[in-house]
């Protein structure tokens, strides 16, 4: 498998860990240093986001991603692409069409998921 091939596989197991509340496994995905902003512009670090999805503050039902590419530099790989995401956070249901970047770094525990921006798209 390339490099590309691993790091959309990763993307899929995540998105699939997020959508099923396994915060264990998003554990062993996420590196210490993960910077998660939101579509809302809320800003969460490894552990305030891991706490809002033990909580429940946060429950994914849904992530479908399209148009992906990946751009590799060295031991960083981009992920750009659109992703639908269907969530309810503090009891509100939302359907969200979004833009993001997900960025990966390779580290010697292998691939680790370091940041995320996404921004929704015009209704």
């Amino acid at each position: 498998m390339s490099i590309k091939q691993d790091i959309l596989a990763l993307e899929e197991k995540r998105c699939a860990a997020m959508a099923a509340n396994d915060v264990a496994a998003l554990e062993g995905m996420f590196h210490d240093d993960l910077i998660y902003t939101h579509s809302s512009a809320v800003v969460d670090t490894r552990a305030s986001y891991l706490e809002v999805l033990r909580s429940g503050h946060t429950r994914y039902h849904s992530v479908q991603r399209s148009d992906e590419k990946v751009r590799v530099y060295g031991d960083a790989a981009l992920v750009t692409g659109r992703a639908i995401i269907d969530v309810t956070v503090k009891g509100e249901k939302k359907h969200l069409d979004t833009r993001f970047l997900a960025v990966w770094t390779r580290t010697p525990k292998g691939w680790k998921f370091v940041g995320w921006q996404s921004t929704k798209l015009p209704a």
